[in-house]
């Protein structure tokens, strides 16, 4: 019996392994010395190394609100990457040159001495960078969140470029490639965010990518470190158990299916 419709599922075909062939090529150690690349892993120290909540300034990096899981995960990726910015969420420290996230605030918001307003002023901000231009010059609409191709744009993970794919998690051969692909820029050191939803099963609004999570660097191949903005901790989950899946996991949010991946291509 085929499972429910799903939007992922519906356009995962119209998407190639190129871009997943060419990230699994770079990412490993003998294709990256032919061409003449070196992956200098970011550092991630927001993140840890084990499981828990997630604290920036004292307080737990969850998501302010219910449409900002994405530029709540995204700010936090480039924070991860960026000491000034993440100087700023920490401390408040005002850097000489602003990073784009907080580039737009207002003086008084730069000023802003409380770590939880600091964060979700942040996350408002990348939500509002995220959003434009997503429908040719048109903005996302902002309930709905914010697209994986504009996640994908305003990443900033040093010498990475992303891209993206609609995944169906019940079709082997696609979650082969996209499973290769997040375990081995995990293990080297490079975040993947991914998109989790559910199908029409839980109605039509369910039935596409809902919530944004980030795969973090880890050192086991057998177990995934997600970071999940929604109650802002880092769950495990085994790669093998996104396979296919028919009840919710508390690493996807809640939610049941891998629905989207973003792709690093280490340039």
């Amino acid at each position: 019996m085929s499972s429910p419709f799903a939007l992922n599922k519906a356009l995962s075909p119209l998407f190639t392994s190129r871009w997943t062939t060419l990230a699994i090529s770079r990412l490993d150690g003998g294709a990256r010395r032919a061409i003449g690349r070196r992956l200098e892993p970011p550092t991630m120290a927001i993140f840890g190394r084990g499981t828990g909540p997630v604290k920036v300034g004292g307080v737990t990096v969850a998501q302010p609100d219910g449409i900002t899981c994405a530029a709540t995960g995204l700010l936090l990726l480039n924070a991860a990457c960026d000491p000034a910015l993440a100087a700023w969420l920490e401390a408040g420290d005002r850097p000489g040159a602003l990073p784009p996230e907080i580039a737009a605030l207002s003086e008084a918001q730069l000023a802003e001495p409380d770590a939880a307003r600091r964060i979700a002023l942040a996350a408002a901000a990348v939500h509002d960078r995220a959003t434009r231009a997503t429908l040719g010059p048109f903005r996302w609409p902002r309930r709905y969140g914010t697209t994986p191709w504009g996640v994908a744009r305003e990443a900033r993970v040093p010498g990475v470029r992303y891209r993206q794919r609609a995944v169906d998690d019940q079709d082997q051969q696609v979650m082969d490639e996209v499973l290769e692909m997040i375990t081995s820029a995990t293990m080297q050191g490079i975040p993947v965010p991914v998109y989790s939803g559910g199908d029409r099963a839980g109605g039509w609004q369910t039935a596409m990518p809902r919530h944004l999570v980030l795969a973090l660097p880890t050192t086991r191949p057998d177990q995934l470190r997600i970071y999940e903005p929604g109650r802002g901790r880092i769950e495990t989950i085994a790669p093998h158990e996104l396979r296919a899946r028919t009840e919710p996991h508390r690493a996807l949010g809640g939610w049941t299916h891998l629905a989207w991946t973003l792709i690093p291509i280490v340039r």
